[in-house]
C-alpha cells in the first residue's frame, strides 16, 4: 500500500503540472488573447452592448473580479454594465479587504449604480480596510450619493481602522481634482443632521473642527455644539491647526466664535507662533502659497485684543523672533507696535536683535536695537558671540570678549538637538578666521575641548578646533603655536 502511494504521488504531480501548462497555453493562444482584449475593452469604455456579446464566454468564477475591475477602472461605469454582470452571477457583496462595488460607486458619485446595487442587496454599512461606502462618498465629495446611503441606513458613527470617522473626513475634504474649488460644506451639514457627533475624536485625539477647511464648516460644527477649545494629544486646538495651515478664513471664523488666542500646546506654542513657523507641511501648489497665507493669519492674530504678544514656547521663542527669522519687516513692525519685547531671549540666549544681526537686513536693524553689551545677560552675550563669529565680525567678537563673553562657550546646534554641541573656538576654526581664533585663545579658549565637527546620515563626527581647521593652514598655524606655548 505504501509503495502504491509513493508511486501515485509523482504521477499526480505530473498530471497537475500538465494541466497548469495546458491552461497557460490556452490563455496565451491568439483567440483567448483577443477575447480578453475585447472583454476588458468593453469594461474600460462601459460598452454594455459589446459586453453582452461576450459575457456568456466568461468563467462565472471571474464575475466578482470583473465587477470590481469595471467600477474601479471606469468612474462612470454605466448601470447597464453593472446589471449585466450581476444578472450573470456577480456578487454585489464580494469578499474583499479593499473597496466593495458600492464603495467604488460612492467614491465616484455614480448615483444610478448606487441605487441599483442597494436594490440588489449591497451592504450599506460594510467596513473594509478602506472604510465604508459612506466614507467613500464623503471623501469623494458627493452629497447626492451620501443622501442615498443615509436613506439606506448608513451609520454615520462608524470608525475607520485609522480611528477617524466620516465627519472628520468631511471636515477636511476638498477637491484634489480641482484644488481651486471651494470645499463643499453640504456634506458636513448632512452628516450632522444624520446624527454625527461634532466632538467625536479620531486619530491623535483630533476632532472634526481641527480639520475644518472653510469658515462655513466651522460655523456648522460650532452651531452643532463643537467644542472650540478641545485639544488633541499634542495639546493643539482648532485655532492652532488653522494657523499652521495658513487658513485665514477658518482662523477668522474661530476667533468670531470666541477661540482663545492665547491657548498653548504641550510645547508652549500658541496660534501666532504656529502662523510664523517656517516648516513646510504642504505639497504642490498649496506649498507655494503657504508662507503668504500664514502671514495673513499672523496679521489677523496680531490684532486680537487679548493676545499675549510676548508668549514664549518651551524653546523660549517669541513671535517677534519668528518674524525676524522670516525677515518679515511688516509683521516685526506690527508686533513691536503691539508691545513685543525685543530683549527676551530663547534657551540659547538668542534675542530678536541677535537674529536680525545675523540676517544682515538693514530694515530689521533699524527696527531692533540691542542694549549695551555690558548690560546684557551672560547667556545673551554668549549667543551674540556665536553670532558674531558666524558673521566673521572680529571687531564685535573683541567687544563681546572684553565685556565677559565666554571664550569656551558651548552651544546646541538646534532646538531639536540641544545636546549636540560645539564650541565657539571650533566654529571660528571652521570659518577659517585666524584673527578670531587668536582672540578666543588670548581669552583662554581650551584647545583640547571637543565638539561637533560634522554630521550626516552616516553619523556625527566630534573633534577639537585643530580637527575643524584641518584644511586651513593659517588657522592651523595659530592653533599649533598656541599648543606649543
Amino acid at each position: 500500500m505504501l509503495y502504491a502511494r509513493a508511486f501515485l504521488l509523482p504521477v499526480i504531480l505530473v498530471v497537475s503540472a500538465l494541466a497548469v501548462a495546458a491552461q497557460q497555453q490556452n490563455q496565451n493562444d491568439p483567440a483567448t488573447l483577443e477575447f480578453r482584449r475585447s472583454l476588458y475593452g468593453a469594461l474600460n469604455t462601459g460598452d454594455a452592448q459589446k459586453l453582452a456579446s461576450l459575457i456568456d464566454r466568461v468563467d462565472p468564477q471571474q464575475l466578482d473580479e470583473l465587477l470590481l475591475y469595471s467600477l474601479g477602472q471606469n468612474p462612470k461605469t454605466p448601470v447597464e454594465v453593472v446589471r449585466l454582470l450581476v444578472d450573470k452571477g456577480a456578487n454585489v457583496n464580494p469578499k474583499t479587504n479593499s473597496n466593495t462595488p458600492l464603495m467604488h460607486a460612492a467614491s465616484e458619485g455614480n448615483d444610478e449604480v448606487i441605487k441599483f446595487l442597494l436594490a440588489r442587496g449591497a451592504q450599506v454599512s460594510v467596513r473594509t480596510d478602506e472604510g465604508t461606502p459612506l466614507m467613500s462618498a464623503v471623501n469623494g465629495g458627493h452629497p447626492e450619493a451620501l443622501k442615498l446611503l443615509l436613506a439606506a441606513g448608513a451609520d454615520v458613527k462608524t470608525v475607520h481602522r485609522t480611528g477617524d470617522h466620516a465627519l472628520i473626513m468631511a471636515a477636511r475634504q476638498r477637491s484634489y481634482r480641482t484644488p481651486s474649488l471651494e470645499p463643499n460644506s453640504e456634506i458636513v451639514r448632512l452628516l450632522l443632521a444624520g446624527g454625527a457627533d461634532p466632538n467625536a475624536k479620531g486619530e491623535w485625539g483630533r476632532t472634526a473642527l481641527m480639520y475644518a477647511n472653510t469658515a462655513a464648516k466651522v460655523k456648522l460644527l460650532v452651531v452643532s455644539g463643537a467644542n472650540i477649545e478641545v485639544k488633541d494629544e499634542e495639546g493643539q486646538t482648532a485655532l492652532m491647526k488653522a494657523a499652521e495651515k495658513g487658513n485665514a478664513g477658518v482662523v477668522g471664523a474661530l476667533l468670531e466664535n470666541g477661540a482663545n488666542v492665547n491657548a498653548v500646546d504641550n510645547k508652549g506654542m500658541n496660534a501666532l507662533l504656529f502662523a510664523l513657523g517656517s516648516d513646510d507641511l504642504a505639497y504642490g501648489e498649496d506649498a507655494q502659497t503657504l508662507p503668504e497665507r500664514r502671514i495673513e493669519v499672523a496679521r489677523r492674530l496680531s490684532y486680537a485684543k487679548s493676545l499675549d504678544v510676548n508668549a514664549q514656547n518651551s524653546d523660549g521663542e517669541t513671535a517677534l523672533m519668528r518674524a525676524v527669522r522670516l525677515a518679515n519687516v511688516e509683521i516685526v513692525k506690527s508686533l513691536l507696535d503691539h508691545g513685543a519685547d525685543a530683549t527676551r531671549s530663547d534657551v540659547f540666549g538668542d534675542t530678536a536683535f541677535i537674529l536680525a544681526y545675523e540676517k544682515d537686513n538693514p530694515e530689521l536693524a533699524k527696527l531692533l536695537s540691542a542694549p549695551p553689551v555690558k548690560r546684557q545677560s551672560p547667556n545673551v552675550r554668549n549667543a551674540f558671540l556665536r553670532a558674531a563669529i558666524g558673521k566673521k565680525d572680529a571687531a564685535r567678537v573683541k567687544e563681546l570678549l572684553a565685556a565677559g563673553a565666554d571664550p569656551n562657550y558651548e552651544y546646541g546646534i538646534s532646538y531639536d538637538h540641544k545636546s549636540i554641541k560645539r564650541t565657539v573656538l571650533i566654529l571660528a576654526a571652521e570659518m577659517g578666521q585666524p584673527e578670531i581664533v587668536q582672540l578666543l585663545l588670548d581669552k583662554g579658549a581650551n584647545l583640547n575641548a571637543k565638539g561637533l565637527i560634522s554630521g550626516s546620515e552616516h553619523g556625527l563626527e566630534y573633534g577639537t578646533a585643530l580637527d575643524a581647521a584641518a584644511e586651513n593652514p593659517e588657522v592651523l598655524a595659530v592653533l599649533r603655536k598656541a599648543k606649543q606655548d
